[in-house]
């Protein structure tokens, strides 16, 4: 497993450099596939074969990049020398570095009505089955990206890419995030039916949660790589296959290069080679995967408050307009989004404003329960902040409390031959004014104001309308001024006009 060091470093500073490095494994396995397939043979040797799989890589690069890149001088060949261009794991990881943070980032920055939305659509594609991207997402956040190329390079060689990236956005109730980044890369001889094979591998990385919502940095991880190559000479089937990983217990680390048949792909004096370079290769992904499950965005996708809901009770139900000093019952209940189970963890509960919290502070364990004493004079305000944290993640809500007195008023007015009447609890809540079989209905947005519509039957004739209002009022009374379109159905049609109607607020008693 990387460390937590380098971790951060492949986080914060270029990683193009680092990427290079899964390069020579994938040029290896590769080249020795097309000398064990004939594919060497058939291109004319081995100086075109190798110019011929550079040119591939450096076409896959371009096509994911969408750019020119250097084409630069071959070198002799045992895996390096080709620094240009990516086929098989280099080509998945390069995909997750280029768009797997980025993807995430921008998940994590969506709304949750946004997100649902874009899921109900269902996949999103780009160009075709040939050469295209398919955007795959879930409501909770979660990824899935398949990537496709068909490639053709005038030496001779053509191929086929098609990469699966999956990212978890969310921990499931043992707290664990999977990312998986599967690769098959296939290549032909062009003129030579028969002549081909292919490179598979799959990639999957296991990160655990602690109760904390934090990743586990001891016996957090677990992550596996399987490689196969296979192909046919002669109608014979050749395979190998190669085996890596490690589990989350101690000394769990397995390395397996031995699974062959009919040939074996890498001669005996670079097996040690090879299998640095297989390490190398799986370390790397494993630095991508981590990029593309914390997102390139600040906190990472299971803090966001996507993967668990807060829910908070207090008795009495009612906080607004409260008498000095109301004693509430609280219970803060942390439940898992994606299945609706008790998350567990601990809750944090953070007051601003007065009077008195208890507990006090620091976790305490889910489901929480407080007392809670509100602010002990008139007109003031107070909030709790509360923050779940558990191996299902992060959940977040506010309560807000205020013993300001809520001001009531009669209301009188209109427009035109329209007079209507009505009381009003609170301006910051809907309220009606009604009158001669219309009725109108204010929608605030603030105290200050907000949206208004109405609809009724005056004498026969049908009404409606729409329009905004102003209010401006205070313990001596105020007035409300509404201005917009209003419509009246007569046999001769429906008429329309715009219109300002004034109402005049009287104070009354505060309602209970």
């Amino acid at each position: 497993m990387p460390s937590h060091a380098q971790i951060e470093t492949f986080r914060v500073e270029d990683a193009e450099p680092a990427l290079r490095s899964v390069a020579p494994f994938d040029y290896l396995v590769h080249y020795r596939l097309m000398e064990a397939t004939g594919m060497v043979d058939a291109l004319g040797g081995a100086a075109r074969a190798l110019a011929a799989l550079k040119a591939l890589g450096e076409q896959y690069e371009r096509r994911m990049r969408s750019a020119e890149i250097p084409r630069l001088v071959p070198a002799a060949f045992d895996g390096t020398g080709l620094d240009s261009g990516f086929v098989g794991q280099g080509m998945g990881s390069f995909a997750g570095f280029l768009t797997g943070g980025m993807l995430t980032g921008v998940v994590q920055e969506m709304s949750d009505e946004k997100l649902a939305e874009i899921a109900k659509e269902g996949p999103l594609k780009i160009g075709d089955e040939s050469n295209g991207i398919q955007l795959t997402f879930d409501e909770n956040g979660s990824t899935d990206q398949e990537i496709t190329f068909d490639s053709k390079v005038a030496e001779g060689l053509s191929g086929r890419m098609k990469i699966r990236i999956h990212v978890d956005a969310c921990p499931d109730a043992e707290g664990k995030l999977t990312v998986k980044l599967d690769v098959d890369s296939q290549m032909s001889v062009d003129g030579k039916p028969g002549v081909g094979g292919h490179v598979r591998s799959e990639f999957t990385l296991e990160r655990f949660l602690d109760d904390d919502a934090q990743l586990m940095k001891d016996n957090g991880a677990a992550a596996a790589m399987t490689l196969s190559a296979s192909g046919s000479t002669s109608g014979k089937q050749q395979s190998f296959d190669l085996r890596m990983g490690y589990g989350r217990e101690r000394n769990s680390g397995y390395e397996d290069f031995s699974k062959e048949r009919g040939f074996d792909i890498f001669h005996m004096d670079e097996v040690r080679h090879a299998a640095g370079l297989a390490e190398q290769s799986f370390v790397f992904q494993q630095l991508v995967a981590e990029l593309m499950l914390r997102g390139s965005s600040h906190g990472s996708p299971w803090e966001s408050g996507r993967c668990v809901e807060l829910k908070i009770t207090s008795s009495p139900g009612k906080r607004k307009g409260i008498r000095p000093n109301t004693a509430f019952d609280l219970e803060a209940m942390p439940r898992a989004k994606s299945d609706g189970a008790p998350a567990g963890g601990s809750v944090t509960a953070t007051l601003s404003g007065g009077a008195s919290l208890q507990p006090a502070g620091g976790k305490v364990a889910a489901d929480a329960k407080y007392a809670y004493a509100g602010p002990d004079k008139a007109d003031e305000d107070a909030s709790i902040a509360f923050e779940a944290r558990s191996k299902r993640g992060v959940g977040r809500a506010t309560l807000e409390f205020d013993t300001r007195r809520k001001r009531a008023y009669t209301a009188s007015g209109g427009l035109d031959a329209f007079f209507g009447t009505g009381t009003i609890c609170d301006l910051g809540a809907t309220f009606t004014i009604s009158g001669g079989g219309n009725t109108v209905t204010f929608i605030p947005s603030s105290e200050e104001g907000g949206k208004y519509t109405y609809q009724g039957n005056m004498g026969g004739i049908g009404v409606y309308g729409h329009g905004t209002y102003t209010a401006s009022a205070d313990d001596q009374g105020g007035r409300i001024v509404g201005t917009g379109n209003g419509c009246v159905k007569t046999p001769m049609g429906t008429h329309c006009a715009n219109g300002t109607e004034h109402y005049t607020l009287v104070p009354t008693t505060p309602c209970e």
